[in-house]
């Protein structure tokens, strides 16, 4: 279980030092992070890599850390972004962007910990944790799940970017995403009501990150209860 995160600055003195820094605190909550560095915006932007947390300089030649920040959010919605800079007039702009924090330059250590800190609640927050075969751990996010369902005596999670076995029972599964946009239309499938894409007749339709549909039927008796919790979602959604 590890978690991927980018420094991006044309600065390498800041590189090495917000490495270090980062680094340091994932050690020291004995946390397994891979990180990457890049000092080019261009190359970034080119890569299409995909981040759980981002470390972004905001001026920087080619492409702003703004653009950059656009790009790693296309990739992963849920991207925990630090912008890093000394220059604060885009602040309104990084705030349209959904930025977690704003950092001044020089990076200090007791603001990139208290950042973490929160950077990992929330990462806790929005993603669950899969024991695969007994042995394996995966976190996935929760907006990234389309449905899991029934597997022999485990579970299969489906997810818009491919599947996991998992040792988890499907009751076990409604207690881990209790109180979140899950129900079941039928008893084999506990369905992600974020990720339906409409309802025909007693058909859900959804969509993996390949635009591939997929159909999931609605029990009969499952109709009427499906029907009025994602009525229930929608009329959330929208507030």
């Amino acid at each position: 279980m590890q978690l991927r995160i980018l420094i991006c600055d044309d600065n390498p003195f800041i590189i090495d030092n917000l490495r270090e820094m980062v680094k340091e605190y994932f050690d020291e909550h004995k946390l397994q992070a891979e990180i990457t560095t890049e000092s080019s915006s261009r190359k970034i932007i080119s890569a299409g890599g995909v981040y759980d947390i981002a470390f972004i300089d905001v001026e920087m030649p080619d492409y702003s850390g703004l653009d950059v920040t656009r790009h790693l959010q296309h990739h992963n919605s849920e991207i925990i972004i630090f912008i890093v800079t000394s220059h604060f007039g885009y602040l309104d702009d990084a705030m349209d962007l959904r930025v977690f924090r704003y950092l001044p330059k020089p990076p200090d250590k007791e603001r990139i910990y208290s950042g973490l800190n929160s950077a990992m609640e929330r990462y806790a927050r929005n993603t669950r944790v899969i024991d695969i075969d007994g042995s394996n751990i995966q976190r996935v996010y929760v907006k990234d799940i389309l449905y899991i369902t029934i597997n022999g005596r485990k579970t299969l999670l489906i997810t818009k970017y491919g599947e996991f076995k998992s040792d988890s029972t499907m009751g076990e599964w409604k207690s881990i995403l209790k109180d979140l946009y899950f129900a079941q239309p039928h008893y084999s499938y506990l369905v992600n009501l974020q990720n339906i894409s409409r309802i025909e007749k007693d058909i859900i339709i959804m969509e993996n990150n390949n635009k591939d549909k997929i159909s999931i039927k609605i029990a009969q008796r499952k109709y009427s209860e499906f029907r009025r919790m994602f009525l229930n979602y929608m009329s959330d959604a929208e507030l």
